[in-house]
Formats: structure tokens, sequence, C-alpha cells
């Protein structure tokens, strides 16, 4: 089912060797600055920075991984899947293939989540759980579905226009794999864009235990309560402290789009405010955890309804193109990597790109929108929707408090108050391959520089002029000021944000994470901003691979952005004149001492901080700090390079 690709990675990470700095900057994979530079040319005001981040370095790092071999069993259980989803007028090698299930079987009807009646969600949640006690196959049956959308297969699937019909197929064969269980199931989509119309989402009654369960840390409630991937790593979220649901103001962008080519990933410069594939990447990020990396994204059944509610857009845009009179089918022509032409093979037999797009396959499912409401027609049918009158929507209703069950949950408006990112813990799964535990991880101080946000207005403190209270501009404000204005505000652009971001909250949070560019891990946590000043300074600490001694240096790209996803850019320090200097923020990290991260947070923390100074006011030691942050907010996505001309 693997195709053997090169590891583009971690060829193109090969430098020339690495100097015995503690901690050194080494240049970014040569793909993932090309996938930066696609966006070059466009404001940060058309589409959210860390989104796009997230697209690229997601595919382009997480693909890399060794691939074990597939064992008989599971490739003729795959392969049998596949031969039941694809029909054989979808193929191009003339095969044919009988399987008596879809002969019989009529096309599946998709229905939003909520609107499944108890007996079919009962029934859906029950053929989940069988695949995943189904040992039949190695790990499981479901892991072993899971395991597809794992390593070299993520740059076949994503980042670029084969992404649509490879999921549309991915979707077929899950499908196939619950009928095969209980031929009534259908995968039912999650349109998120209800859950983002309450005022508090995270009060959705889609994290109950009759639906999803748990929001955040380790899954423990609801039908998925327990579960483990084939590495033993417990399932995780993180729902709500970074990303964002869709909106509709994101899908109706996307499907006003005359083409396929405006709303999929080329190598060409393309708009991220109107792609498909970027825009599902924040959903990605909401539910966090186990769903935010590629490599195991698949793992949660999350990931599944998401992905149905993203190929109902898909056949949304089919539509709109049958409407103008263009064939649906045609792949959309658009400059793009040999993986994703339209003959490319996709790991799939037999199945090229181009035949996610064929009419045959959109006819094996059939969307039922979510029903509309009114103040003459209020019935949403199901207890599960109900009717939101200022929208005319059937919305989630909210839960009154976490963990109540169904029968206690109100119906009524939407009531409740936001909650404050920062209140939001980030659980790791602080796994380095398949080993996750705490003692892999060597933790890395950080200086964060951070600028007020363009899009605070004000802060509501404001001077005195003349024995009267002046209110045109708070006494914080950096327009309020020449030389504050000179250096901050008119430098600054006005980025895009997330939907679900309080823009006047004066309190912020940044995110750091690292990605392992010679290891397969992910860390990310978060530190708190003050957002109302001109300028503020705050200490963050993010973790790499832990190096150890005769072993090759961690190789990590660290990245900070903040709540609302604008992208901060990195400079280093220089070893030779001890300044901070603009960089990539991939490093390199050597054992040798003195160290410049702690093997541990007690050892970060006393690195920066030193009580044997003076124990009730600890000496700060900025020397330390190896990496800064400077989340300043200019107009072009930070890590693409200008154009000579811009310079």
């Amino acid at each position: 089912m693997k195709t053997n690709l090169i590891y583009l990675v971690l060829v193109t990470l090969s430098i020339t060797e690495v100097t015995k700095a503690k901690l050194c900057d080494i240049p970014v994979p040569k793909p993932l600055q090309e996938c930066y530079e696609r966006v070059k040319s466009f404001s940060v005001d058309r589409y959210v920075g860390s989104l796009y981040s997230w697209l690229c370095e997601h595919t382009l790092i997480n693909s890399t991984r060794t691939e074990e071999p597939i064992d008989p069993e599971t490739a003729s259980y795959i392969q049998g899947l596949l031969e039941s989803a694809l029909p054989s007028s979808s193929r191009n090698q003339g095969k044919r293939y009988r399987d008596k299930r879809q002969a019989t079987q009529p096309p599946c009807t998709r229905k939003e989540y909520r609107m499944l009646t108890l007996a079919e969600r009962n029934r859906f949640h029950n053929a989940i759980n069988t695949l995943k006690r189904d040992t039949s196959v190695r790990p499981n049956a479901y892991d072993a579905i899971a395991n597809i959308h794992t390593g070299t297969t993520n740059l076949i699937a994503h980042n670029g226009p084969g992404f649509l019909g490879w999921h549309r197929v991915y979707l077929l064969m899950y499908e196939n794999a619950l009928r095969r269980v209980d031929p009534t199931v259908c995968i039912p989509y999650w349109d998120s864009t209800l859950d983002n119309q309450l005022t508090n989402p995270l009060a959705s009654s889609i994290w109950s235990p009759e639906f999803l369960g748990t929001s955040n840390g380790a899954v423990t409630t609801g039908p998925f309560a327990n579960w483990r991937r084939p590495n033993g790593a417990q399932l995780i979220r993180n729902v709500g402290a970074d990303g964002d649901l869709l909106s509709t103001t994101v899908v109706n962008d996307v499907l006003s789009r005359p083409r396929y080519e405006d709303i999929v990933v080329s190598n060409a410069p393309f708009d991220p405010q109107f792609n498909l594939e970027v825009q599902h990447g924040s959903v990605h990020i909401y539910v966090g955890g186990t769903m935010s990396l590629l490599n195991t994204a698949a793992f949660d059944p999350t990931f599944f309804l998401h992905h149905a509610y993203i190929d109902f857009w898909f056949e949304r845009m089919r539509n709109n193109l049958r409407a103008r009179g263009i064939n649906p089918a045609i792949y959309p022509n658009v400059p793009t990597n040999a993986r994703h032409v339209a003959n490319a093979t996709t790991g799939f037999t037999g199945y090229r790109q181009v035949d996610g797009y064929s009419e045959t396959l959109a006819r094996r499912a059939v969307y039922e929108p979510v029903p509309t409401c009114s103040v003459t027609s209020p019935a949403c049918g199901n207890r599960f929707l109900v009717c939101q009158l200022s929208s005319g929507r059937c919305v989630p209703p909210v839960r009154t408090t976490i963990g109540k069950r169904s029968a206690d949950i109100e119906s009524s408006e939407d009531t409740c108050s936001k909650p404050r990112n920062f209140d939001l813990p980030y659980q790791n799964d602080f796994c380095v391959g398949e080993w996750c535990d705490f003692d892999e991880w060597a933790i890395i101080p950080v200086k964060i520089v951070h600028v007020r946000p363009p899009k605070f207005k004000t802060y509501n403190s404001y001077p005195v002029i003349s024995n009267t209270v002046d209110q045109r501009l708070d006494i914080y404000s950096p327009k309020a000021y020449n030389e504050t204005r000179r250096f901050i505000s008119n430098r600054q652009g006005n980025p895009l944000t997330y939907s679900r971001c309080n823009r006047d909250m004066s309190v912020g949070q940044i995110y750091l994470y690292s990605h392992g560019l010679n290891y397969p891990g992910f860390y990310k946590e978060s530190t708190i901003i003050d957002q109302k000043l001109p300028v503020s300074v705050t200490i963050g600490y993010v973790g790499v691979k832990r190096p150890a001694p005769g072993e090759e240096l961690s190789k990590a790209l660290l990245r900070a952005h903040d709540s609302c996803g604008r992208v901060c850019h990195a400079a280093c320090r220089d070893p030779d004149t001890n300044e901070f200097k603009a960089c990539s923020g991939a490093v390199a990290v050597s054992e040798e001492h003195p160290l410049l991260f702690g093997n541990d947070f007690d050892e970060a923390v006393l690195s920066v901080f030193d009580y044997d100074f003076n124990k009730d006011c600890p000496k700060v030691q900025t020397d330390n700090f190896y990496i800064t942050f400077y989340c300043d907010y200019p107009n072009k996505f930070p890590f693409a390079h200008p154009d000579p001309q811009e310079m």
C-alpha cells in the first residue's frame, strides 16, 4: 500500500558540519521553504498565518518516517476494502473486481452526526469499536485503516489537488469496513460550522459522552474512552486551545470560487483564503492532540467525521460547477508536484489522482443537509439540534455542566460566555517515535518579545488632559506617541485572525511548538502575554528530543504564534557577537556543556533564574536564551523570503 518515496525533508536537511555550539541555527528543509514561499505575494490580512504554517509543516515534516512492512493478512484486508470502495469503472487498469456487498448496497446517505437517531448512533459507535477490537488483522482493523494515513502516503494525500479525491476514496474504504460489520451504517459528517455558531463552542453537546466524549486531555469518556494508538499512546484531545472551527463565512468563500483551480493547493502562489485544504486544517488544530498531527489524526474517529464534512463541501463544489456547465470530473489544471498530477499513482492499486474526481465515485454517497428553522417552524427534527432563531440555523444544544448526560442537556439558545484560551492546558503525548515518555524531552527556555496586536483597539485607561479624561486613545496605545507609532504602528500589518479570537482581551497567549526534523516528535505549549502594553517581554519553554552522548544531534523546527493565529518570527543568538539576528528557527541541539536547555523543567527554569545569586530576587540570566520570538505582526508571512525588490 505504501509508495516508497524519498525522505524529502531528511535528505534536504543535509548540511555542513554543525559547530560545537550547544544550540545552533540550521537551514529550513528546502521543500518546507518552498511551501512558505507560495504566499509571499499575499498580505496576511487574507489568511490566518498559523493555519498556513500548519499546512506546510505537518505535511512535509510529519510525512517522513520509517514505514514497517504490512503483513499479508492486513494487506489483503486493506486491498479488499479498496476493491469494494472503488467501482471498476473508476480505475484505470481494467481489472474487474467483484464485491457482492458493492453490487447490492445502495449509496450511503450521510447525515450530520447530531441528526442520527439513537439507534443509528449506537450502531455507528458499535461498528467502530468492533473494528478496534478486531485483531484478525494487525494491530486491529481500525488501526490498520488509520495507518494508511501516515508516513510518505501523506505526501500523496496532501499539499496538492489530489487531496480531495484521495480522501474521498479513503472515506469509502472506511465506510465499507463499517458496513462489513453492520450494513446499515454510513459515516455521518460533523458540520463544525454549527458549533461555531455558539458563543462557547466548548459547551457543545458534541463533546458529551453521547457523541465524541472527552474534549481535553486523555479521552476517558464517550464511545472511544480509553482508546490507544498502536504504539500504546493514549487518544488525546486539546479542544479549543488553538485553531478554529469552520465558519459559514469560510465555507461560502471557498464555494464562491468558479473553478477547482482556486480552491486546491498548487506549487504556484495561491490564495489560502479560498483554499479548501488549508481551511480544513483549522479543525485539526482546534481538536488538537492526536488530531493535530497528520501521522496520528486518523487514530481519532473525529477525523472521519470531519473529513466527511470536507467531502460534502467537495460535493457542493461539484454541483456548483455542474450548474455552470463545467464537467466536475475534470482534474484541476494547476502547477503541482509529481505526486499530484492527474495520472499519478496514489498507493492504491489501479487508482490515479484523477479517479478521485470521477462521477462514478461521487455517486457512492449522498449527503443529507442539516435542517433550517424559523420562528414559525422551530423544529429541527432531533433533540440534539435546536433552533437558533437569530441565525435560522439548527445548532447543537449546550451543556450546563461538563459531563452531564444528554437527558440533562439544555435545548435553549446558547448563553454561555466564551472561555479564556489561556485557561486551557495543553496535553502533549511526549512521544519520540514509538515511545512516549516525558523523560525523553529536553526543555529550551525561550524569550518572547510581544508587540501590542494591531487590532487591539483600546484598554480603557485614558490620559487626563486639562482636567478631562481624553478617550481618544488609551495611555498604552503605541499610536498615541510619535516614537512608538514610528517603530510599532507604522510597521505593522493587519493580520487575519481566527474567528473565535477576542481581539480586545488584554491578556493573550503565545503558543510555542517544535517539530522534530531528524526524529518523529512534536511538542506544544503556551505562555501568557500582556496585550495592553506597547511592547512586553515574557518567557516560555519548548521541548525537543533530549540529545544523548554518542547520538546524532537533535534537530528541530521551533515556531511560535499567538492564540489568534498570528505568526512570530525568530532571532537566534550569534555566537561571535552575542547579539540576536534573524534566523530560520530550525536548530540543532548538542548535549555538550554548558547546556542551553534543561533535562527537565526544573533545570530549564533554574538555567534562566539564578537563585544562588539572590534567593529573594533571582538574577535573570539572559545569556542562557538562545532563541527569541518577535511577535510584531508584519504584513507578510514571516518565514517567506521577500523578493529582492522588496528588501
